[in-house]
């Protein structure tokens, strides 16, 4: 099990570093294929978990939204600026069809209904949130950034909740999780920050990456950074608790089997999905 564990976390790691490379290289489209990939997988995922749980899940507007999101996003940004518009004006087609569905389709309940709307929220707008800061901002440092905090926060959560142990956390909801883990991982986030802060900021080892600085005074930037990092462990850890309260509820281990040993893409991106958010919402105030 470890020895498989690792061999997927490996070609996992090389997947998303040559995808980056790709986008550092020739433009910020690879990161979107990237971002594309896991969230199409992560759609069919929910699908198949609530059908699982006995729940009928409208399938077409599921695929609407994800075959039209990206390319009317990426079209309308392009070429109008107005690609928040698009992705807004999609998501609400999709949820017009599935809603026109439900009114015709009378063996279906009112929570089939929700529960499409419900994946189209999350994951996949969650995760298109990706989309509005690879075009707007530094795609390779923005997703680099969005990765890299929420997985640094869970493994130093893991590595200090396993030896310190202590109190639960949340036991109803993740009996493995510990207060010692919640501050290991608030830890691992100020870390990330940090080192991001000297390599994109202090030292810009990466010129041609396009990353503007947050500032124009260096401790500033250092203390954005800070305050990015401990926001961004902990609604790391929510997002991988909101999961985690999903997965229980759904009667399920894992939302998939794709990446043997380490569960589906929602099992690898729940805690990514809602660190995207944060980072969105907070280069629109720094920029």
């Amino acid at each position: 099990m470890f020895w498989k564990r690792t061999a997927t976390a490996i070609l996992l790691i090389a997947y998303v570093i040559g995808m980056l490379v790709l986008g550092y290289f020739f433009g910020h489209i690879f990161v979107d294929l990237l971002i594309l990939s896991f969230g199409l997988l992560a759609l069919y995922e929910m699908s198949h978990s609530f059908h699982l749980a006995g729940y009928k899940v409208f399938k077409s507007p599921l695929f609407v939204i994800g075959i039209l999101l990206y390319p009317g996003y990426y079209l309308l940004e392009y070429f109008k600026g107005i690609g928040m518009q698009a992705m807004f004006l999609i998501f609400i087609f999709s949820c017009a069809i599935a809603i026109t569905l439900f009114t015709f389709s009378h063996e279906r309940e009112l929570k089939d209904l929700m529960a499409t709307i419900f994946i189209m929220v999350y994951p996949f707008m969650f995760l298109s949130a990706a989309f509005v800061l690879s075009s707007n901002y530094c795609a390779v440092f923005s997703m680099l950034f969005a990765v890299f905090l929420p997985v640094s926060c869970d493994s130093f959560a893991y590595w200090i909740g396993s030896t310190v142990k202590g109190k639960k956390l949340c036991p109803l909801i993740s009996p493995n999780k510990t207060i010692s883990g919640a501050i290991g991982g608030l830890f691992g986030g100020i870390v990330v920050a940090i080192a991001f802060f000297f390599l994109f900021e202090f030292f810009n080892v990466l010129p041609a990456v396009g990353y503007v600085p947050f500032t124009d005074t260096l401790w500033k930037s250092a203390l954005i950074y800070v305050a990015i990092g401990i926001i961004g462990s902990i609604v790391s850890q929510v997002g991988d608790i909101a999961a985690s309260r999903i997965k229980r509820q759904l009667g399920i281990k894992d939302y998939g089997k794709i990446f043997p040993g380490h569960g589906g893409s929602m099992d690898r991106i729940d805690s990514i999905m809602f660190t995207l958010i944060l980072l969105l919402l907070a280069f629109t105030i720094i920029y």
